[in-house]
């Protein structure tokens, strides 16, 4: 007797197929669809899974880029502090130097805050702009202090003679430029990628140079002068004549500034002295500021 009501042998004729053919399509549909179900499960698992470890990098990234925060912001402070204890210790020299040249009032407070302004007002025509960036004005104001550190080295019956300096004493008195530079230019060579010690070897060694080539040390003339040199060189005098000294009284602001009009294009660089004329009364507010 058939164990199957129907004949199994007959399904699937009328389609055309075998029996076990039929079958066997059949269960591979149906292996199909369970193996589909199975690597849509792993999929699932697999973008879930991956999902999680990308939040946990995420976390770890933000976790990271935290502390680097932190690290850089530690480092950075200790930089800032070394750099100004370096400054600290700079500025005592100057201050020193300044102290024996018989001047109490603030000379180096005084020229470094008129260098940022020159820098920043030249900043802004075309001739300079490309020059003069945020470091170019902040590397000026630190290294301008710098111009007559050599004059430590200058004798105080020379330094602080009352009357107008022999022909011989004045060679020793010009020797402070080359005192000066070479001392910031020996510091230099174990740091030669400072910026602000090469700003100060050409504020040191250019700011007696005169536009017409009559200056010292080297004679140089027009835009061989560093630039940093010929703001240096306007600004240096303008506050030299508002000073009073051993051997001179203090001039005014406007005879100081009818000085440096008769020296534009022979002491001075005729453009520089022409943007420090029109911002005088700048020049002056900022002068007085830190004037006794």
């Amino acid at each position: 007797m058939n164990a199957f009501p129907i004949d199994i042998s007959s399904l699937g004729r009328e389609r055309g197929v075998d029996f076990y053919e039929y079958l066997k399509l059949q269960l591979d549909k149906y292996a199909l669809d369970i193996d589909y179900k199975i690597q849509n499960k792993l999929t699932r698992d697999l973008v879930i899974k991956f999902s999680e470890q990308s939040n946990i990098i995420e976390e770890n990234n933000l976790l990271l880029a935290k502390y680097n925060d932190q690290l850089e912001k530690m480092v950075d402070e200790k930089i800032n502090e070394i750099f100004e204890l370096q400054m600290a210790t700079i500025y005592a020299l100057v201050k020193l130097s300044e102290s024996r040249d018989g001047d109490t009032g603030a000379h180096i407070e005084r020229t470094s805050g008129m260098c940022r302004l020159m820098a920043e007002l030249l900043r802004k025509e075309k001739l300079y702009s490309h020059v003069i960036d945020d470091e170019y004005i902040e590397n000026i104001y630190r290294a301008s202090p710098l111009h007559d550190i050599g004059k430590v080295g200058i004798p105080d019956s020379i330094l602080l003679k009352p009357g107008k300096l022999t022909e011989k004493e004045f060679e020793i008195m010009k020797s402070h430029v080359e005192i000066g530079y070479n001392t910031i230019k020996e510091v230099q060579q174990r740091f030669p990628q400072n910026k602000f010690l090469s700003m100060g070897m050409d504020i040191i060694k250019n700011h007696h140079e005169k536009w017409d080539g009559s200056g010292y040390p080297d004679g140089l003339k027009g835009y061989n002068i560093a630039l940093a040199g010929r703001i240096m060189a306007i600004v240096d005098v303008y506050d030299a004549l508002r000073s009073k000294r051993v051997y001179k009284g203090a001039l005014t602001h406007k005879e100081s500034c009818d000085i440096i009009r008769k020296g534009r294009g022979s002491h001075f660089d005729p453009f520089i002295a022409d943007i420090f004329l029109e911002n005088n009364k700048a020049i002056e507010e900022l002068h007085n500021k830190f004037s006794d």
